[in-house]
């Protein structure tokens, strides 16, 4: 079995250590340099033969100035908009994101064929390969211009803004009289964000995907936030999602005679 990974940051690589161990052969097909790895990223879950089965932090979730659906609504103006982890919960184990990248960029850098992959190869791929799993920013790779891919704007800065702030807490902050967000110090990283038009000058706008209805490359398996282009993944979602494909294609002629 042959496959391809579209993307060689952290969930390319993850998707791609995960068809390593399945798969005859794994290319993978991006520019070959490593993804910048700013702020507070975390892995919720360990990678097999990456992590360790310990965690190497506990994240304590604070909300401050009313309710989950009060953040919501202050930085997405939507309180049904999803966020990365479920602040329902006190918290949550995690994994350094840094660690684990550099492990599998060590293990498979070497699989990258160095350039950018477009819509029309991309197709291509997908009748050459067995699977293809993409993890590159959805829009990049759609074939249309009506597709529409929802955003949200929001401004960053490399320190945490909450005084004092304890290790290893992500604070959502609902108050309308504080301009900052969300306020977060894990492991040695640290990032506030503010809604655009309430943030200092000097920060840096990002884009937070949240939906999209592109339906380009019905046989591609987009995975990662930025190839679903879709807030709530993470990049464990892309090792386990390429792992859960690949064993179901392993394995179907294991089932065709059930019926």
């Amino acid at each position: 079995m042959r496959v391809a990974v579209i993307g060689c940051g952290p969930a390319g690589m993850a998707a791609a250590h995960a068809a390593a161990g399945l798969a005859d052969s794994v290319d993978i097909y991006a520019p070959k340099k490593q993804t910048p790895q700013r702020g507070p990223i975390m892995l919720h879950r360990p990678i097999p033969g990456i992590n360790d089965s310990q965690p190497d932090g506990y994240v304590r979730q604070i909300v401050i100035g009313g309710s989950i659906l009060d953040y919501r609504l202050k930085l997405y103006g939507d309180v049904n908009i999803a966020i990365n982890g479920d602040i329902l919960e006190d918290g949550f184990h995690t994994w350094r994101v840094p660690t684990t990248y550099d492990r599998m960029w060590a293990l498979y850098h070497d699989r990258i064929q160095g350039w950018e992959i477009t819509p029309e190869e991309l197709d291509d791929l997908a009748h050459s390969y067995d699977l293809v799993v993409s993890t590159a920013p959805a829009p990049n790779l759609c074939k249309t211009p009506w597709h529409e891919f929802r955003s949200a704007d929001v401004a960053i800065k490399l320190e945490a803004s909450y005084p004092n702030q304890p290790p290893n807490t992500v604070i959502y902050n609902s108050y309308d009289h504080v301009d900052w967000v969300r306020s977060s110090r894990i492991f040695e990283a640290e990032v506030t964000e503010w809604k655009p038009e309430d943030a200092p000058e000097d920060a840096i706008i990002i884009h937070k995907p949240l939906s999209t209805d592109c339906n380009c490359h019905p046989k591609v398996l987009k995975t990662g936030r930025m190839g679903k282009w879709r807030n709530e993944t993470w990049i464990d979602h892309a090792y386990y999602e390429t792992r859960e494909a690949l064993v179901s294609m392993l394995h179907k002629h294991e089932w065709d005679d059930v019926v």
